[in-house]
């Protein structure tokens, strides 16, 4: 499990004994609002994006890791909060951890690879 969240949250190191803790930010990303991060994820989906609700798992995953650990979840309301959630388990589920990671290029401005 440990290697796993060093996957999900790479500025984790092996000092660090809770990686959850308020003193690890899971996602290095400026703060944004639930709708801009929608729109992040919806241009990386692009026509990825299904129909279909997510499986609960990738939901999971991507509300632990992804909507939980943004700095500006607080501030969402729990209907954004879902809402970002579901896009995000789409993401997961199609990409995995290059789809986060894809993510946090996104919300941080980073050019895509290959552009």
């Amino acid at each position: 499990m440990r290697a796993l969240l060093r996957v999900w949250l790479p500025g984790v190191g092996p000092q660090d004994v809770d990686p959850l803790s308020g003193a690890v930010t899971g996602l290095d990303v400026p703060q944004a609002t639930a709708y801009e991060v929608e729109g992040a994820l919806l241009r990386l989906l692009g026509s990825a994006h299904p129909a279909g609700a997510p499986d609960p798992e990738a939901r999971l995953i991507a509300r632990v890791f992804v909507v939980d650990e943004h700095p500006s979840a607080a501030d969402w309301s729990e209907g954004e909060r879902r809402s970002v959630a579901g896009l995000a388990a789409v993401l997961v589920a199609r990409y995995g951890e290059e789809g986060v990671a894809a993510l946090v290029r996104e919300l941080r401005g980073e050019p895509r690879p290959g552009r």
